[in-house]
């Protein structure tokens, strides 16, 4: 009995590292692309979306890749081309291809980390400020959906070519994925306010 409550905890405590990594990688890409510059013109960072969360569901549409769609919706007024943001987010969506957290939910946490992540390695206000807002984000989404996990948002195994073709099958890219975009960009700018 101690054996099995051991193991257990030990695969809940790699679960919460394994999460934590990966955060942090995603926090770190998006933190470290604030200090470069970017070719965006003032006219293009002035004029952001009207409708954000419509915006990035009909970009998804023509893309089908969340993650580019909710990036490059926030990336004018952040300072970046959309062009680098496709770049930057392209290996996200799919759950960075295997079925992991939504691409949606990433691209988010880039936009979260590009607007108040630390540009100065000792800045912990910065980084206190980045990840109660990526927290208060994934709080409001897991809410709404149930998950962050790309795979258990659409009911099929992502990380695999059977799972894909079941969610082209079903129709899943072109129903449900354009309203998790939708709704990550309507959290996303609840967030960022």
């Amino acid at each position: 009995m101690a054996d099995r409550d051991n193991k257990e905890n030990q695969g809940k405590a790699q679960c919460r590292r394994r999460d934590f990594l990966k955060l942090s990688a995603a926090a770190g890409v998006a933190m470290g692309v604030q200090g470069l510059a970017w070719p965006v013109s003032l006219a293009q960072a002035a004029a952001g979306p009207q409708n954000r969360p419509e915006h990035a569901a009909q970009r998804f549409l023509k893309s089908m890749n969340c993650s580019q769609a909710v990036l490059e919706t926030y990336a004018p007024s952040l300072g970046m081309s959309v062009k680098t943001a496709r770049r930057i987010a392209a290996p996200l969506a799919g759950g960075m291809g295997m079925g992991s957290e939504c691409g949606a939910v990433t691209g988010a946490f880039l936009v979260i980390g590009m607007k108040y992540g630390k540009t100065r390695d000792n800045d912990p206000q910065a980084d206190k400020e980045t990840f109660s807002r990526v927290a208060g984000f994934v709080k409001e989404f897991k809410a709404k959906h149930g998950h962050i996990d790309c795979s258990a948002l659409l009911g099929t195994d992502m990380g695999t070519p059977a799972g894909i073709k079941e969610a082209e099958q079903k129709g899943l890219f072109t129903k449900v994925c354009p309203q998790l975009v939708r709704s990550a960009v309507e959290i996303l700018d609840k967030v960022l306010a």
